[in-house]
């Protein structure tokens, strides 16, 4: 067995350096607290769910109307994000506190970049959408600014939009785009001018939870932390599986893809022309973005294969395309004209497609963030402040309550 190396203690050790775990280490870190960041690969990577560039930040939330302020702050927080990291000056690079190891992130150059396109969002909605009054509601129980269009009115102000006379637009003024992997490249330096420790590569070679900490040993290195945070995305079943087995959660990764399409009259997709998007109708919800230089990327958000990250197919398939495709043409015509490019990422989906937020019943001091089901990375910069929260003082800002595992019959 390979020699065991003992290096610093921490307050939080964070097993997954994605969205989440990014989030939270940074939150925690700028507060003062010494976090390690612990990951198989180094953020931003292509084998997990941030990748792809872009995401919506919808605010008038059809998932239901208590996701608001959550989403409202997460949006603040995105803007102060960008907003500081014009401020990282050259002089401030590589301020990492004690590593795990000698591995830190390669990139020790930080440029600021924009993480966030205030264009709107526009949702199609059909007649018989579920969404619909979901949407309605969280408008009025917190005073949305936003628009109803009919299907006339709204083909007339987007002349690249050709919804049904079975469907309603609404345009959700404070919505917006977030540039994903630039969040996390933002997040991942921040962490480390706030004195975050990080190590990207390798593996978990062991993790022992005891009643007044933990201890990991990560690639032969080994350290002890009072707290611990697994955001492990789509790995957090296996990571549970092999390392907390008496800790089940229902937690299940499924292959999802998206494209980006060449519209036919690139005058008509641009962010200062068309808004990002969303369709919910009979069978399907669709979800995309207007054309930033690389096409209008476009996706649908239900359906999909399980899988796991070991035996997931990453190869973007002609039997990808073709459903992808053909929304853009019915909805977005103008927009579905040849592939550009397509790829392959993953949602970890709960049953009930809530978050899943919540300590390990016999540990309080282990925190699990994960399941996000493939609408989570808008709220990652507040999760990860009320993640910060929890395990400095255990209570957040926000109430996390609808999170928790016992929610799901086998935790009640």
């Amino acid at each position: 067995m390979a020699q065991v190396h003992t290096t610093a203690h921490y307050h939080t050790i964070i097993l997954g350096s994605g969205s989440m775990g990014l989030a939270a280490g940074y939150a925690l870190a700028r507060a003062g607290v010494s976090v390690l960041l612990l990951d198989r690969f180094e953020p931003p990577h292509s084998y997990g769910s941030h990748h792809g560039d872009t995401r919506l930040l919808r605010t008038a939330y059809g998932e239901g109307a208590s996701y608001v302020p959550l989403v409202l702050r997460a949006r603040a927080l995105w803007t102060a994000l960008e907003a500081e990291s014009r401020t990282w000056g050259a002089g401030r690079h590589g301020l990492g506190g004690p590593s795990l190891g000698a591995s830190l992130p390669s990139g020790s150059s930080f440029a600021p970049e924009r993480l966030f396109a205030p264009t709107g969002v526009i949702g199609i909605l059909h007649r018989q959408s579920g969404m619909l009054d979901e949407v309605e509601a969280s408008v009025a129980a917190h005073h949305l600014p936003s628009e109803w269009l009919t299907a006339e009115a709204a083909r007339k102000r987007w002349p690249g939009l050709m919804p049904t006379d079975d469907e309603r637009v609404h345009h959700d003024l404070l919505g917006g785009v977030l540039f994903s992997e630039a969040c996390l490249r933002a997040l991942k330096h921040g962490c480390l001018v706030y004195g975050a420790a990080m190590r990207f590569g390798g593996e978990l070679d062991a993790l022992d939870v005891h009643k007044d900490g933990v201890t990991v040993t990560w690639d032969g290195m080994q350290a002890h932390a009072d707290h611990l945070l697994i955001a492990a995305g789509a790995g957090t079943p296996r990571l549970l599986e092999q390392w907390l087995p008496d800790w089940q959660v229902p937690l299940q990764p499924i292959r999802k893809t998206v494209a980006w399409f060449k519209p036919t009259a690139p005058r008509l997709y641009t962010a200062e022309r068309l808004p990002a998007f969303y369709a919910d109708g009979p069978g399907a919800m669709y979800y995309g973005f207007p054309d930033f230089g690389q096409g209008v990327k476009v996706g649908r958000h239900d359906g999909g294969t399980p899988c796991s990250p070991e035996d997931v197919d990453r190869a973007f398939h002609p039997e990808d395309e073709a459903p992808l495709h053909a929304f853009l043409r019915q909805t977005f015509p103008q927009a579905g004209g040849p592939l550009v490019r397509g790829t392959v990422c993953l949602y970890t989906m709960t049953p009930d497609e809530h978050f899943l937020i919540d300590h390990h019943p016999g540990h309080a001091h282990v925190w699990l963030a994960a399941g996000f089901s493939g609408h989570g990375f808008k709220f990652a910069s507040a999760i990860g402040e009320a993640l910060a929260e929890v395990l400095q003082t255990g209570t957040a800002n926000h109430d996390l309550t609808q999170f928790r595992a016992g929610r799901f019959p086998s935790h009640a």
